[in-house]
């Protein structure tokens, strides 16, 4: 065996003493900071699905009332011109068998005389019925000719 001097003593005991694993402070904070991070996610997610819903939503709603403006383009001139016929609230929308496509979803209409044979038709769409928090506006030309 080799005699150990005052150095290699000293060596043996710092590589004695440097501690193995992760002390509890450590295990504490890495714990606090990966606490942290999952209480974001999960407020993060909720939003998501909410903005998921409501692109949704606008999404259909903006199909209903561009396929409600064809229905009225193909009513004609004159069946749009006679603005008596929009209620003067929202309305459901209606299939061809008059039964409610979708109830959270009303429409409104305005019609604009421009000139003689030119009308501004606007149609507004709003959701959820009825407290109308969101909506969506369309607008078209329709002419006599």
């Amino acid at each position: 065996m080799l005699p150990l001097n005052e150095d290699s003593h000293m060596r043996f005991r710092m590589l004695r003493t440097i501690p193995e694993g992760f002390s509890l402070v450590e295990a504490m904070i890495a714990l606090v900071v990966v606490m942290t991070g999952l209480i974001g996610l999960v407020h993060l997610f909720p939003q998501g699905l909410a903005t998921g819903r409501h692109s949704r939503e606008r999404t259909q709603a903006t199909l209903l009332a561009r396929g409600q403006l064809d229905t009225l383009r193909l009513e004609g001139f004159d069946a749009i011109a006679d603005a008596r016929r929009f209620g003067p609230g929202p309305e459901p929308f209606l299939d061809s068998r008059q039964e409610v496509v979708s109830g959270q979803f009303r429409w409104q209409a305005e019609v604009i005389r421009l000139a003689g044979d030119l009308l501004e038709v606007h149609l507004r769409v709003v959701w959820p019925w009825p407290q109308q928090r969101h909506q969506v506006n369309l607008a078209t030309y329709v002419s006599k000719h």
